[in-house]
This record gives structure tokens, sequence and C-alpha cells, in this order.
């Protein structure tokens, strides 16, 4: 009878940025890295694992001379690159694209410096893991997948994980122990393994060793341990070994025995550390903001390229802008979990990340507008011309949404309306040469009060899939009248009362929630909209036990109450509701507005939190709900009450009374108990603390997220058009003053669409050599999905999506034609 086999992984999990910056976490990875070669030399028989491609490219730069060792050791198989990533992301809270552009960026990395891809992937420490990441490792040709949180995970050892469309990967958790350990304890570890082992059903399992945490490694002691410990069991196989030796072991004895040697799994592996989902939104909120605005610049600079441009470009910044978006994704930078001065520079990555992203999408829309009619008229006498404002939409499908446009009409006051301002006349004209519904509004600066050169107005724009609008605004004396709305205007009947025909919202000082009706009836149950502040005495990571009694986070500390109301805006386009809650000494506003024939409540909120050990939630009362669904990265999921539970872009409650939507451009942490879902806005804990200490303690420590943070959210039926929604809230359309110039393209067009609706675009950009066009999709339909791509008037079949699949394809233009060819997700 054949021995089994203990696999022996030496690692050492080294976090870029957590207790430390990432300029001592890089130079730490050299200095690990450097240690544990010196270690292998002494040691002929030892190996190692090290995965995170941002490390190796630092050291290749910094020490290049480490970098060449590493490379001789990686040849000779002693040294197993793993992963696949760019670091060792969080699992739970990333879109779905930046995990394929994690592997995109490290399998590249990879392959062109040590001649080969990855196969395993490998998250050490990641706090909880999405249901739909098997369809994204699979896409990226990852066979196996190791793991170690969470530690209450129903499966230990191998076992299949599948995803949503059947992509399966072999998943791995260690029976013993997790990703290393301390200087003393691995022959305990090792006795634990020979008697865990005695009792599987298959032959092989790991133990990983090496200190870890800030690097380290394996140690002397560690080899002499094994040593002594293999000399004193000859009954089993010690091996040092890797994990793509691990799991090509694990595949060989599923070919030999069947598949069935192992348990199957579908769904998350979660959950755990839970208080990440919502620490430090001051960082969450502008990451969100940078990995949105990245992905609907790189989409609108590549169909531009593909259609008007010709050659496919590159755009360096936005290689810069994903790299800071995949650095920044890391299990202890976007979980909140880091120190504040390490978060100080990190925002200031992303804001000089954004800055960048920004620069390209100002071309991008010049470029475009260089091409389309935006002419304005002639002017009269002496009077100003009108400016140009381009929209463009960067979505796949045609949208309709209200827009703001603002510009200034001349370039000094018109003093004639002096005091007057709201009397000044305007048209504003649609692409088609009509004057378009428009609503003045307030501008944001407030130089010079009661004098005006310059116009915010809004107006509800019709925008085809990959298309554009021109539109002209103008100070006018005699304008033409404005047409009336297509359908009942936003109007505000009563103080503290705003009414679109769809939806009623009004809200009183001294109520605790903010009634909104949907065609006379409740859309939130109770109360309506409100805020509560819960005890929340944990530290960044939340109550780390999964305590039963604690997961759910509602300790009420004080409910939100109204305490001013306002109606800012009430015309032909929409209306607006300013509503101030207060508790203690926080405040939150509410600006909540209904568009005309809009059938979604838009609201943007701004949190001024001064607290200290709390959590603020929204609260969403829904009568005859049981569960919710929620987007996660690679797919959704169904949860009934299950505590505070990580989400994405959008929340479906299912109810009885109907089903109600909820969506943000920035919250990740939800809780929903049957009849209510909350929302966590933010926490004021303190920063990579582990302690549960309440607000009268260490009150010299700063809480995280005490000040000021804004972000938007809309409320909606539960329908087919959430997710869509979602999108557009997430990257809205792009409004931009240019040039007034004609063009040889109408005041409006469209460059392409993808169809059909329910297969989301998850990419459209240049290929990594910059020579073709790539296009990555995930089907989100029930059945097999015929995907076509139109671009201008051709009409291009890429092929079939099977349901949840994510595919690649690559286009080649030949001609005036479009060669097509399945790619991978390296593309």
């Amino acid at each position: 009878m054949a021995k089994k086999t203990i696999h022996l992984i030496g690692s050492a999990h080294l976090d870029p940025v957590w207790l430390w910056d990432w300029r001592e976490g890089l130079n730490e990875g050299i200095i690990t890295c450097k240690t544990v070669l010196d270690l292998l030399d002494e040691y002929p028989n030892a190996t190692f694992i090290r995965g995170e491609a941002s490390i190796y490219e630092h050291i290749e730069r910094a020490a290049p001379e480490v970098f060449e060792r590493i490379a001789a050791h990686v040849k000779t198989g002693r040294w197993d690159v793993v992963g696949g990533t760019y670091v060792q992301p969080d699992t739970n809270m990333p879109a779905t694209e930046t995990f394929n552009r994690h592997f995109t960026r490290g399998q590249n990395y990879f392959q062109s410096r040590f001649g080969k891809k990855v196969e395993v992937g490998w998250s050490a420490d990641s706090f909880g893991h999405a249901a739909g990441l098997p369809e994204i490792l699979a896409a990226a040709g990852i066979k196996g997948y190791a793991f170690t949180r969470p530690g209450r995970f129903e499966h230990s050892g191998p076992f299949w994980w599948y995803g949503p469309g059947g992509a399966r990967v072999l998943g791995y958790r260690p029976e013993v122990g997790g990703y290393g350990g301390e200087r003393t304890g691995l022959l305990r570890h090792l006795d634990m393994a020979l008697e865990t082992l005695g009792k599987l059903s298959y032959d092989n399992m790991a133990v990983f060793y090496g200190l870890v945490n800030h690097g380290g490694g394996p140690t002397r002691r560690h080899l002499a341990d094994i040593a002594e410990w293999t000399a004193a069991h000859p009954e089993v196989n010690v091996v040092f070994s890797g994990l793509h030796r691990l799991i090509a072991s694990f595949y060989a004895e599923a070919a030999l025995r069947g598949d069935s040697i192992y348990p199957s799994y579908q769904g998350e592996a979660n959950y755990c550390q839970r208080g990440c989902y919502a620490s430090v939104a001051r960082f969450k909120f502008p990451y969100r903001r940078l990995e949105a605005t990245t992905v609907r610049t790189e989409r609108s600079a590549a169909i531009l390229d593909a259609m008007i441009g010709g050659k496919m470009n590159k755009h360096l910044p936005l290689a810069k802008a994903w790299d800071a978006i995949l650095f920044n994704s890391f299990h202890d930078i976007l979980p909140g979990s880091s120190i504040e001065r390490a978060y100080d520079d990190q925002i200031g990555w992303i804001g000089g990340a954004l800055y960048k992203t920004q620069q390209v999408e100002l071309d991008t829309i010049n470029k475009l507008a260089e091409k389309v009619d935006t002419s304005v008229r002639a002017a009269e006498g002496d009077f100003p011309t009108g400016v140009a404002l381009l929209v463009w939409n960067p979505h796949p499908f045609a949208v309709r949404a209200p827009v703001e446009l603002e510009g200034s009409i001349d370039y000094r006051p018109v003093w004639k309306y002096r005091d007057r301002p709201w009397e000044l006349p305007f048209e504003l004209i649609a692409p088609d040469g009509n004057v378009a519904p428009a609503q003045r509004i307030h501008i944001e600066g407030l130089t010079s009060a009661g004098q005006y050169w310059r116009l915010r107005v809004a107006t509800v724009a019709d925008l085809p899939a990959f298309g554009w609008a021109a539109y002209e605004l103008a100070y006018r004396e005699n304008p033409a009248p404005t047409p009336a709305p297509a359908s009942k205007a936003s109007l505000a009947p009563a103080p503290g009362v705003i009414d679109n025909g769809i939806y009623r919202i009004s809200a009183a000082p001294g109520r605790t929630g903010i009634n909104i009706l949907r065609n006379g009836k409740a859309l939130l149950a109770g109360e309506g909209l409100g805020a509560i502040t819960v005890e929340d005495n944990f530290g960044s990571w939340g109550e780390m036990s999964e305590n039963p009694d604690l997961i759910d986070m509602n300790d009420l500390r004080e409910k939100w109450t109204i305490q001013r109301v306002e109606t800012l805006e009430s015309g032909p386009v929409r209306a607006t509701l300013w509503v101030r809650l207060t508790a203690g000494s926080s405040t939150l506003d509410l600006t909540i507005s209904l568009a005309t024939g809009r059938d979604a409540v838009d609201v943007g909120a701004r949190l001024l939190l001064d607290e200290r050990s709390a959590r603020v939630k929204l609260v969403m009362p829904v009568a005859g709900s049981s569960v919710a669904v929620y987007d996660v990265p690679g797919t959704t999921v169904t949860r009934a009450d299950e505590g505070e539970v990580p989400g994405g872009r959008w929340v479906r409650v299912k109810s009885s009374e109907g089903d109600f939507g909820f969506a943000s451009d920035s919250l990740y942490g939800f809780n929903f108990k049957p009849g209510v879902l909350q929302a966590t806005i933010a926490r004021a804990s303190r920063y990579a603390a582990t302690d549960s200490l309440d607000r009268h303690e260490e009150i010299w420590a700063p809480a995280v997220d005490r000040g000021e943070i804004k972000f938007k959210f809309l409320l909606a039926p539960g329908d087919s058009q959430l997710a869509t929604l979602a999108q557009v809230l997430d990257q809205p359309p792009i409004v931009q003053l240019v040039l007034a110039s004609p063009g040889n393209l109408g005041r409006s067009g469209s460059l392409g669409r993808l169809d059909p609706a329910d297969v989301a675009l998850l990419a459209l950009k240049p290929s990594e050599d910059g020579q073709d066009l790539v296009v990555r999709v995930q089907n989100q339909g029930a059945s097999d999905r015929e995907v076509v791509l139109t671009l201008g008037e051709t009409s291009i079949a890429l092929g079939n999506a099977a349901p949840g699949r994510i595919i690649t394809w690559k286009l080649k233009r030949e001609g005036a034609s479009w060669e097509v060819a399945l790619a991978d997700s390296l593309a």
C-alpha cells in the first residue's frame, strides 16, 4: 500500500500595506525574498511559494540581483510562483472586471518573466470569498485555489468548487493550521496532520509553515524540526512541495479514483471579519469612484479608437490607473484594516490615478466632439453665442437619465438681471434643433450672489447605446416657449412634499422616517426611509468570533430624527427635497430628487459623522419581505437573515408586496432581516484595531471616518431594470463643455451596442499589445445567448455565451470587417 503524503509548503505571507506603509511593505518583500533565497541555498531540498506580481516588480526594479536568483530557483521548481494576481485582493468587494484584470496583469507579468502562467490561485488571508469566484478563476486559467478563511467554512481539504455557470476549480483549505505559524509549534502541526491524514479518503494534504504577516518565511529551526519529525515517521511520505505540486496530486487522485473522492460545493465561502465591509468609508468611496471611472473611460476610448481613431491606443495613464485599482484592492487596504498614515498615502494614490484617468476621458470626449456637429447658432447683435455641451453614454445599451448641464452664458455678469438672476431667460437646444424641456437649478459657486454669468440646468437626456447628444445652452432675451414634458411634471404640491406622478415623497420635522409612495402604495413600510446609529465597539475587522448574538450589529444607540426640510427645486424636469436628519452631534443630509417620468428615487447623501465606537445605517422597512438578492463579484446570491453581509452595486428585496431595489455608488455592507433592509454608511471605529473599546476609552485614538463623507443611492422597484439603474449610477453619462464646430457626424448618434440585454459587458478595451479590440462579457441570463456586437453599421457575431460564464473575444480589423477569435482573460 502506497504511503500517504504530507506536502510541506514554505510561505511568508506579506502584507504590502497594513501596520506599515507601502514603502516599508515593498522593501520588506526584498528583505524576505533575499532571506529565503539564502535559506534555499543552505538547504538544497527546501521549497518556497510566492505570489503577487507587484512584489516581484518591485524586486526586479529595486534589487535585480535578488530577482535573478528568484528566476533561477523558479527554473528548478524550488520557487513556486502562485496566485496569478497583482496583489492578494479582497475577494468580496471589487468589481468582477477588477478580478479579471488582476489575472490579466499578474499572469502576463509572470509569463513574460518566467515563461509560464500560474495555474493555482492563492488567497492566504482574504476575508471570505464571493460565490462567483470559480467563474473568474476558471476564465483566467486557474485550476486550483488555496485559501484559509473563513475558519468556519464547511469544507477543509480539497473540494470541487462550482460557479453559477458550471465553471469548476479545485478549492483547498488546509486541514491543519493556516498559512504559516510561529517559530515553535511546527512539530505539533505535523503530529496533527498525521492523525488527520489517517482519517481521510484521499492520500495528500498540506502543512504550511513559515513566519508570516510581515514577511519572514521558513526558519532554520523549522527545517531542523522537519528533519527530526520525518526521521521519526517513516510511515508517511514527507515532501518539500508547492501549491502547483499539491493541486496536481489532488487532480491525479481524482483521475485515478473518480471526482467523487472530493465533495462538491456551489456558493460563497463566507463570512468572517464582517466589519471590513464598511470600515474606512473615506477610502472605499474614492476607490469605487476610480474603479467605475476607469472602466467608463477605457470603454469610451476603446470604441472611439475602433470607430474613429483607427489604430488602437493603450492609453498608458489607464494602465497606471488599473495598477492603482489592483494594488488598492489588497485585503488590508480596501477592507479598511490598515493604519491611518497608510490610508493617507493610498488615498493620495487613488486621487492621482483618478486625475490621470479624467485627462484621458477629457481627450476622448474632445476627440468625439471634433467629429460631431456641435455648432451653435449665430449671435444676435452684441449678445453672446450659446455654449456647446456634449453628453456621452458609455454603456452598450440606451440610457434615459436626468443630466445637469452648466456653462458660462457670458464672460461678465448679465447686469440687467442683477438681484433677480432666476428671471434670466435662456434656451436649451436639443440635438434635434428644438427647445428641450429644461429647468434652472442652483449653481455650485456662490460668487457674487445675485449676479449670473453661469447657468446650470437639468434636463432628461435620451442617449442611444454608446451614443452622444449635442446641446446648446444660451442666454436668449426672447426664448422659444419650453415644451410641456411628455409625462406629468415633477411638482411640489405642499411644503415637504414632492410628486412626479409615480412617486410621492413627504418629510416633516420631528418624524424619524421619510414617507415614499409609489403609484399610491407605500414603497417602504412603517416609518419609511430612516437611519439609526448602533453601538460598534469593535475594531477594523468587527466582531471576529462570529458570535451569533453580535452579527446583526443592531444594539441601538440612537434613531435619527428629521430636523429640517426644504423644497429646493420644482419644475418641469424634476422636484428636489432636502431633508436633514440628526442624531447626537451628527447630521445626515439627503437631497432627494424625482425626475419627470423616471421610475426611481435619486438621492445624494452627505453624512457629517461625529461619533466614536458607532455604526450608522440607512434603514429601509419592506413589508412582506423574506429574502434579499445581492450583486456580488461574478454572480448574484440570495440570502435570508445572515447578519452583516457583503454586497455590491445593488440589492433586491423579494417581497409579497412587490420587489424593492436599492443601489449605491459606494456602499458594500448590508444587513437584511425579514421586514427591513439596512445599509451601513460608515463605522466610527479605530484604525487597525482588534480590541473592543467603547466610546469613552482611548479617546486620544482617531476615530475612523469622523468627519464628512458623501455618496449617492437610489430606490426603485426590484425588477429587471435595477441592475441597469445601478450601472448608470456607478458610471453616469459624461457631460462636457466642448468647442462649437460643425462635424461630419450628426448631433446625436451611436457608435455601437451589445446584444442581447442580459449579457453584461465587462470590458471593451485594447488588447495588451495595443493591436486589437478585446470584448469580455458575462451572460447573466438563464440560457445560452448568441452575443452580437454592433460597431457602426456592422453587426459582428461574437459567439455563444453559456449562463454565468465569462467569455473573452479578440477582434482584429481586416479591411472593412472584423475577424473574431476566442481569447483568454489575459488579452
